[in-house]
């Protein structure tokens, strides 16, 4: 049972959750858009179990809105840092855990965009959020949820940004955090997560989700990942998501034609969409922009079942991309698509890497599974398939978290030798000095 289970609805809310400013009131199926209260959560999250197909395919919540109590002047702009700034359309969210995440740089890339095939291109750096990555808009709305129903922990199985960001914001809302990895975790994120307290265990990947159940079913340890077989996850956190769209209307005074997300369960790529269509909704904005769901060709679940209509199908996982190397689709992720008359394009492992190339010509680094939102921008402008207008990246994490070419490939000197050093500039990098 989750932290609610011997606690009524209502009293097991602190007095923040009551008085927030949040227009957040009721969670909705995504299957049939039926209504629940926002509280208690009930893991693992899954609004409709459909077992009319081959396997059984799980249905999320999304949280609904009471927009009317919107000020008029909201999306105004103003200087701040954190997500606070959005608090009215986000879930409630616990004072004082906001770390500065969001108002991330959209800087422009000529050098990628020429590489890509471009007019022009727009990246939004989430590297630049507190634990270096786009994870922490979404851990402030789920470590929020944790808090409010009085957890002493919060469990995740993840093995890169969602363990280290969830490790982070459990941290700073003085809760204990268990991230379960699979034996591929890579050493900078490990020990990021260690660095903020977490207590981190390695293991087969398909050893995580039954351990993970049973972490999630102990007294006051929150899960704030997901348990189904079909992705459904914490319904708060694709919300922290939609602040993308937010930043991005204001920064370019429109929105973009079309916006590439680096895909795996198409959380981010469902948070950025829903933002966008509450934008027109509300009558700021006239329109949507196509969203293109960047996937490895290893493992491309969401474009398998554009093609052939099959949600829970099994694919291999084998990318240099592993933070959106996803085996199994979600609804998000195809809710995202339809409505915002998008695709998913499968990357190839090279592309990627000179995408990542690519971007650090133009000072940015990113990690693979960032770079391939930019090789899916070359590969659709080779088929013709992208609209007239800005096009925006979302670059999601740095470099550093995971570097796939060892520090062993740098040429080394044993002495201060003048000659020496010439001749490995030469041979190494193609750099002649007099």
């Amino acid at each position: 049972m989750n932290c609610f289970a011997d606690r009524g609805p209502e009293a097991a809310l602190p007095s923040w959750v009551t008085t927030s400013p949040s227009l957040a009131d009721a969670l909705i199926s995504m299957f049939d858009r039926d209504r629940r209260p926002l509280y208690p959560q009930a893991a693992p999250f899954v609004a409709h179990v459909d077992e009319a197909g081959d396997e059984p395919f799980h249905y999320p919540y999304e949280v609904g809105y009471a927009y009317e109590g919107l000020p008029e002047s909201f999306f105004a702009p103003r200087f701040g840092s954190g997500l606070e700034r959005w608090a009215p359309l986000l879930p409630p969210l616990l004072p004082g855990l906001s770390c500065g995440e969001g108002g991330t740089p959209l800087v422009a890339a000529r050098q990628a965009a020429a590489w890509a095939g471009l007019p022009d291109l727009l990246v939004k750096d989430e590297s630049a959020n507190p634990s270096w990555s786009h994870k922490d808009r979404l851990s402030l709305c789920t470590i929020s949820a944790a808090a409010a129903a009085g957890a002493i922990g919060t469990v995740i199985s993840s093995s890169g940004n969602h363990g280290a960001s969830a490790a982070a914001y459990s941290a700073r809302a003085g809760l204990k955090c268990i991230v379960l990895c699979d034996d591929g975790v890579s050493l900078p994120h490990a020990r990021q997560m260690r660095a903020y307290g977490a207590a981190v265990i390695a293991m087969p990947r398909a050893a995580r989700w039954p351990l993970l159940d049973i972490l999630s079913r102990q007294p006051g340890w929150y899960l704030i990942g997901n348990t189904a077989p079909t992705h459904t996850g914490h319904p708060f956190g694709p919300e922290g998501y939609k602040t993308i769209a937010y930043e991005l209307f204001l920064e370019l005074g429109r929105v973009p034609a079309a916006v590439s997300v680096p895909t795996s369960y198409g959380e981010l790529l469902f948070g950025i969409g829903k933002g966008f269509a509450e934008l027109k909704a509300l009558g700021l904005a006239e329109g949507e922009p196509i969203l293109i769901a960047a996937e490895p060709e290893g493992s491309a679940a969401l474009g398998r079942f554009c093609n052939s209509g099959s949600p829970s199908a099994l694919v291999p996982k084998n990318t240099i991309a592993h933070g959106i190397g996803s085996a199994r689709v979600s609804f998000r992720g195809i809710a995202a698509l339809r409505r915002s008359k998008g695709f998913a394009v499968a990357v190839h492992d090279q592309n990627t890497a000179d995408a990542q190339a690519a971007l650090a010509r133009d000072g940015l680094w990113s990690e693979p599974a960032s770079a391939a939102g930019l090789a899916a921008l070359r590969n659709a402008a080779q088929q013709g398939l992208l609209p007239t207008g800005p096009l925006v990246h979302i670059s999601t994490s740095t470099g550093l978290k995971a570097p796939y070419r060892a520090a062993a490939e740098i040429p080394r000197l044993a002495h201060a030798d003048w000659a020496e050093l010439r001749m490995v500039l030469a041979t190494s990098y193609h750099l002649s000095l007099g």
